[in-house]
């Protein structure tokens, strides 16, 4: 009656007022329940989320405040073509054709494939659920055809666009030459590296901080550098081949292989999809020179954001065309990549890519 006469969304302390006084409530049980309502928009009354009990109005006012701050309360608001949802202190949007197409059941998705089962194209663009239900972990649909959806609130999190905003897809460590000779960041043995996974492991956390990662006492051979490589990845196939030797006899067409000097670039611009990782192995050095030099591009673009946003966004909107052309001896080739020079996720700004040749 109090649900139907006051419509709230959820109980207020007016609401609990107005339902019992500001009296303590003298039973043989001094109880006091409350339930937490929402409200659908197609149905002519409150669905019941949950049940608390309380013994006194302090007790219910300190517990709902208690509530309404924990990452474990979940708030829901219903319209006419999908869901709002607060949790884990993020308000999230689903629409019910996502909702639905998302139905992780045995009948609409393979468990051990990862993979869909579900039609899209036979989820009417106009669904919505006959009921909806929320406990504390789980929340319920009950589509027009009687299937019911299961979504966990964490999966909810993970998965929704808000979510994906506040994600960060690999946490970094930008740096410059002061900053890495600081951190002293510990190469890997190569034979720990090969055989244990902890130098596996130690050399994956030094790349996917800094960027860079060393292995020391690999042999000097092309079969110990394609072992190392195929310890971390696949390797990829590309116009120089699996894995090549290079020096400065311009056997190919490509500043690499000359003695000039190559100044602060990225490799393989030109591809569609660049290099993700790179492995370079010197394999013998005469004479001098020949010096590498290693610029962390991520810390670099930080500066711009922090001191010239506008070029920023110039950079990570504008795409450039990347070419390479080759014609030397029977090596004929011409690729084009194009894309801008920062390359960014669209949904958190996170920086994932850069293709630059300074």
């Amino acid at each position: 009656k109090l649900a139907n006469k006051y419509r709230s969304n959820i109980a207020t302390k007016e609401w609990y007022r107005k339902a019992l006084g500001k009296k303590r409530v003298e039973t043989k049980k001094p109880i006091i329940p409350l339930c937490l309502l929402v409200r659908h928009s197609q149905a002519p009354s409150f669905l019941i989320i949950s049940k608390i009990k309380y013994h006194t109005p302090e007790d219910y006012l300190s517990t709902f405040q208690s509530l309404r701050s924990s990452s474990c309360f979940a708030d829901l608001g219903v319209a006419t073509s999908g869901t709002e949802l607060q949790y884990a202190n993020t308000v999230m949007r689903f629409d019910y054709v996502w909702l639905r197409d998302h139905c992780l059941s045995a009948s609409c998705y393979n468990s051990k494939t990862h993979q869909r089962s579900l039609d899209t194209a036979s989820v009417d663009l106009c669904i919505q659920p006959k009921t909806i239900r929320l406990d504390e972990t789980t929340l319920f649909f009950t589509w027009p055809d009687g299937h019911v959806t299961r979504y966990d609130l964490d999966w909810l999190v993970k998965n929704s666009y808000e979510g994906q905003k506040q994600k960060v897809i690999q946490p970094r460590i930008l740096w410059n030459a002061e900053i890495y000779q600081q951190a002293q960041v510990p190469s890997v043995d190569f034979q720990s590296f090969l055989e244990t996974k902890e130098g596996l492991k130690n050399f994956l956390q030094n790349f996917l901080l800094y960027g860079i990662a060393f292995v020391e006492n690999v042999p000097p051979t092309q079969e110990h550098t394609e072992k190392l490589a195929e310890r971390i990845s696949l390797i990829r196939e590309t116009i120089y081949g699996r894995m090549w030797y290079f020096t400065s006899d311009f056997s190919r067409g490509d500043t690499a292989y000359t003695k000039l000097a190559l100044d602060r670039h990225t490799d393989t611009t030109y591809f569609q999809e660049p290099c993700g990782i790179q492995v370079f192995h010197c394999l013998k050095h005469e004479g001098t020179g020949g010096r590498t030099l290693l610029v962390d591009g991520f810390y670099a673009a930080e500066q711009v954001l922090q001191k010239a946003p506008e070029e920023f966004e110039l950079l990570s909107k504008v795409p450039l065309k990347h070419e390479y052309i080759e014609n030397v001896g029977e090596c004929h080739n011409h690729m084009i990549g194009v894309g801008p020079v920062l390359n960014i996720y669209p949904w958190n700004k996170e920086l994932y890519m850069i293709r630059s040749y300074l």
